[in-house]
C-alpha cells in the first residue's frame, strides 16, 4: 500500500514554526517526516521548532512516519562514511544517542545519508565504512523497531547510483536496513528511474518524492519538471510491499531570495501534489490533449 508523507520542512526551513504549526493542524496531512537538524542545535529558532513538533504530536495534529537524521548542524561531523575510525564511531556514537534521547519523536523509519560528497576514488573504502555505521546502528534499529533507509544521494555522495545501494543494503537484514529512494537525486539519468525503481523495490521502503529538470536537485512539485510521473508510479505501485511517499518539495516555493514560502500555500501545494501523483495518468492524458484557446484550430 502507497501512503503520503510531508517533510517537516515544508515551507523551505528546517524549523517548525508556530505558523508552520498552524498550517499543519489545519492540513490534510498528518504522516510527516520529522526533520532531526532541531534536535542537533540550540539557538531559540530550534528549541521552539523541538516544542512545537512535541506538541503537535502530543496533539495528535501530525504522526512521525520518518525521521530525517541529520548530516550537517549542531558544529558536528554526521558523515557515517568518514575514513578516519575515530571519527566515524563518533559519528554514529552522536546518531545514537539522539535517537536514545528523542525516543518520543521516532518513527517506524529513519532516513540516513550515507555521506557528504567523497571523491569517487574513496568510494570502495567509505562504503566500507557505513556498512560499519549501520551494523553498529543496526541494534538500536531493532530495539526502537525501525527501519534504517539509507537515502539515494546526488554527485559524488556514497550512495550515488544502484549498484552502491545494493553493496550496502545486501550486507543487512532487509527488516531493518531499507532505502530511501529520492527521484531528485538522479541527476541527468531521468530516463533510466523507472528501471531503477523496479531494481532497488525489494529493498525500497520510502522515497523522497520531487520534481527536478533532468540535471540536478531542485525538489520541485511533481509535475514541474522531467519526470515522468505515470510511469514512475505504476513502478512504484507494483511494489509488493509497504511504501511510504514522502513529499519533499519547496525549493522554488519561497519565490524571491532569502523569501521563506507561506506555511498554508506550501503545503497546500503538496497536498494537490498527491492527489496529482494519484490521478497522473488522466490528467497527464487531458493536459496532452489540451488545446490553448486562441491558437492553433487545425
Amino acid at each position: 500500500m502507497i501512503s503520503y508523507a510531508l517533510s517537516d520542512s515544508a515551507a523551505f526551513s528546517p524549523y517548525m514554526t508556530p505558523a508552520l504549526a498552524d498550517a499543519f493542524r489545519n492540513s490534510k496531512f498528518q504522516n510527516v517526516e520529522v526533520t532531526m537538524l532541531p534536535f542537533v542545535e540550540e539557538s531559540e529558532d530550534a528549541l521552539q521548532s523541538r516544542s512545537l513538533t512535541r506538541q503537535l504530536l502530543k496533539e495528535g495534529a501530525i504522526r512521525s512516519a520518518s525521521v530525517h537524521l541529520p548530516f550537517f548542524g549542531g558544529g558536528q561531523l554526521w558523515d557515517p562514511s568518514l575514513l578516519d575510525e575515530d571519527q566515524r564511531k563518533g559519528v554514529t556514537a552522536r546518531i545514537a544517542r539522539l535517537i536514545r534521547d528523542n525516543a518520543d519523536i521516532m518513527a517506524p523509519m529513519a532516513t540516513l545519508h550515507a555521506s557528504h560528497e567523497p571523491p569517487m576514488e574513496e568510494h570502495p573504502a567509505r562504503i566500507d565504512q557505513v556498512c560499519r555505521s549501520i551494523e553498529e546502528l543496526v541494534p538500536l534499529a531493532e530495539e526502537f523497531n525501525f527501519s534504517i533507509n539509507v537515502e539515494y544521494l546526488p554527485r559524488t555522495c556514497i550512495g550515488n547510483c544502484v549498484v552502491e545501494l545494493q553493496k550496502i543494503v545486501s550486507r543487512f537484514d532487509s527488516k531493518h536496513v531499507g532505502i530511501c529512494f529520492d527521484v531528485n537525486h538522479i541527476m541527468d539519468r531521468y530516463r533510466e528511474l523507472p528501471d531503477m525503481i523496479t531494481e532497488l523495490a525489494p529493498r525500497i521502503r520510502s522515497f523522497h518524492i520531487s520534481d527536478y529538470d533532468g540535471e540536478d536537485e531542485l525538489h520541485w512539485i511533481p509535475g514541474q519538471g522531467i519526470n515522468d510521473w505515470c510511469e514512475v508510479m505504476r513502478r512504484i505501485k507494483a511494489i509488493d510491499h509497504d511504501v511510504l511517499l514522502i513529499l519533499e518539495t519547496t525549493y522554488q516555493l519561497a519565490g524571491r531570495p532569502n523569501r521563506k514560502a507561506d506555511p498554508v500555500f506550501a503545503i497546500r501545494q503538496n497536498e494537490n501534489a498527491c492527489w496529482f501523483l494519484e490521478n497522473c495518468d488522466t490528467i497527464i492524458a487531458a493536459q496532452n490533449q489540451f488545446k490553448i484557446p486562441g491558437n492553433f484550430t487545425a
